[in-house]
């Protein structure tokens, strides 16, 4: 038990994305609270560098006053997918995110590890990254998908809204 508790605990430590280690093809909408519409797209990325399963995630933020967006990138490599964790599937990789704020003209890169523990019927993910946005910064993403096939619901959090309710189509 301690070791589960203490392998939970740094999982929790060391990854904060909303968004799976394993590459996913999607497309969805969604809502973040206190910033707006979110538009999103998830894909697998044709090329595997040594084997290694590649993913880009895309997120548009876009206030309800239409005035100015904020776009994200993130790129991801799942190195470990073929951890297990009480039963329960575990991937582990890195991801090096991009972003741009148009109403500041803010531009961010941050590079860091990300952990997926799938759960029956969906997964929890997480993000950590330290880089520079507008001076050195952290950025974090917690978040979990519940997978009703072919579509998801995603709730998050991360250092880009508070709270973020998105329904998701996968393909």
């Amino acid at each position: 038990m301690r070791r589960i508790v203490a392998l939970a605990a740094l999982i929790v430590g060391l990854a904060f994305a909303q968004v799976p280690t394993y590459p996913e093809n999607t497309v969805g909408l969604g809502y973040g609270v206190g910033r707006g519409l979110v538009l999103q797209a998830g894909a697998a990325l044709p090329f595997s560098p040594l084997g290694i399963d590649t993913g880009l995630e895309l997120e548009l933020i876009v206030p309800t006053t239409f005035n100015n967006f904020e776009a994200w990138a993130l790129f991801k490599a799942n190195l470990l997918p073929a951890l297990t964790l009480a039963d329960l599937s575990l991937s582990a990789g890195l991801g090096l995110d991009l972003s741009y704020n148009t109403q500041n003209s803010v531009f961010g890169l941050h590079l860091g590890p990300l952990a997926s523990l799938e759960i029956p019927g969906g997964a929890v993910s997480g993000y950590l990254g330290l880089g520079f946005k507008g001076g050195f910064s952290l950025a974090y993403g917690l978040g979990g998908r519940l997978y009703l096939e072919p579509i998801a619901l995603e709730v998050g959090l991360s250092d880009r809204y508070p709270l973020k309710v998105a329904l998701l189509y996968l393909w």
